[in-house]
């Protein structure tokens, strides 16, 4: 197959797929969410500039719908080939996305993975900024099998981060 990466998981440990808790839940973002995503990214596009590093400009205000689609495809197949792993953070009745987690490989030889997340004003709203982070913690660390992750930007400062990986943003 063109374009083989090295699976973030090997292929003999299933792929952690759902987390619920009673206010929301987490589960894989596929090209069904792009609309809600959509939505999401756009109307918080100041709060998701940086999740990824300092430099990152990340969504973009040029952003479509169309363009969307095609990074949420992505992130599916990603996915799929265990390369990366991309969910949605939905509320209860999954008509509202309240953020997004990705759990990444990493040029950082002592990590295993990297984990970024945002949470969307939504969530800040509700109260559910730190009920999500705690969330998806205790679920990486139970359910995942990385004996060493990193939380760059928020466990690691950026200026450490950067370093370690050769990474610009």
């Amino acid at each position: 197959m063109p374009f083989e990466t090295p699976d973030l998981l090997p292929q003999s440990v299933d792929v952690p797929q759902r987390f619920e808790t009673e206010r929301f839940h987490i589960r894989p973002l596929t090209v069904e969410d792009a609309e809600r995503d959509y939505a999401a990214v756009t109307q918080n596009r100041e709060r998701l500039r940086g999740t990824f590093g300092p430099a990152d400009r990340w969504p973009s205000a040029a952003l479509t719908l169309e363009q969307n689609r095609i990074d949420v495809a992505w992130h599916q197949k990603e996915f799929q080939r265990r390369d990366a792993f991309t969910y949605a953070i939905v509320d209860r009745d999954e008509t509202v996305e309240l953020g997004c987690l990705y759990v990444q490989p990493t040029g950082a030889p002592e990590y295993e993975a990297a984990v970024y997340f945002w949470v969307a004003e939504r969530a800040v709203n509700r109260g559910l900024t730190g009920a999500i982070e705690t969330a998806i913690r205790t679920w990486i660390a139970e359910t995942w099998p990385f004996q060493s992750l990193a939380y760059p930007g928020r466990d690691i400062p950026w200026s450490a981060w950067e370093p370690a990986t050769g990474s610009q943003d």
